[in-house]
């Protein structure tokens, strides 16, 4: 009887160790994985600087030279320079709003969807896109809704030689181009961070439409997303 106690107890503490040893495999599974997600933000963001700091660099060397008379190039070096400062400022800016948007952030209001395109279409760069649609009132965080129609829109000229079409009406955006589309192997990807259908573009981060999902997932809502290559893509959203 004795023995079967103890056995019993023997038993108990051996199921015990195996669930702690599993608790602890996936914690340190868990661990493990954000570990391999934080490296592959910090190599994203170290290729995203790379390119213009070396651009700087080389420029600066450049400036140095005391042989260097043409003033010409000079402003144009300048010119570099001033540039890709710039363009590290609105990274490290989008780096900032990315990592510290959350629903606490939101300052819901209740607003003009149709009104607020209207006023983003007059904006310089947006004169190739046409609007359409009707007044329709939405509760939502302005500012932020705005950045992401400035985002859509931003990607649809960017692929897109002909005219871009927003249509605001009913709570629901959707903003249409007839460019080259995108490969439907990519479409999964595309909303993913730094992550750029063009590898070549040195004008993007691969942050634009990352920052669009998770604007629209703290609004409670998502993007939808068709494309066909050679005709052209259509993003839209609903709000509420």
């Amino acid at each position: 009887k004795e023995l079967n106690l103890l056995n019993k107890k023997l038993l108990k503490t051996k199921e015990k160790i195996l669930k702690n040893t599993q608790k602890n495999k996936k914690q340190s599974d868990k661990i493990s994985l954000k570990n391999t997600q934080l490296a592959s933000v910090i190599s994203a963001i170290s290729h995203e600087l790379k390119n213009p700091l070396s651009v700087i660099d080389l420029s600066l060397e450049m400036l140095k030279d005391e042989n260097l008379k043409d003033e010409k190039l000079k402003n144009e070096l300048l010119e570099k320079i001033s540039r890709q400062s710039l363009k590290l400022n609105a990274l490290t800016h989008k780096l900032n709003f990315v990592f510290n948007l959350n629903h606490e952030a939101l300052q819901m209001q209740e607003f003009d969807l149709f009104t607020l395109c209207e006023k983003i279409v007059k904006n310089p760069g947006f004169e190739r896109v046409i609007l359409r649609g009707k007044s329709t009132r939405v509760k939502a965080d302005e500012f932020l809704i705005e950045q992401v129609i400035i985002n859509l829109l931003s990607n649809a000229l960017k692929y897109s030689q002909k005219e871009v079409i927003l249509i605001a009406q009913d709570q629901k955006i959707s903003v249409l181009d007839f460019g080259k589309g995108i490969e439907k192997n990519q479409l999964k990807f595309i909303t993913k961070k730094f992550y750029k259908i063009d590898t070549k573009s040195n004008n993007s981060f691969g942050l634009g439409l990352f920052l669009v999902k998770k604007i629209l997932s703290i609004h409670k809502s998502y993007l939808e997303i068709s494309s066909t290559v050679s005709q052209g893509s259509k993003f839209s959203f609903k709000l509420h």
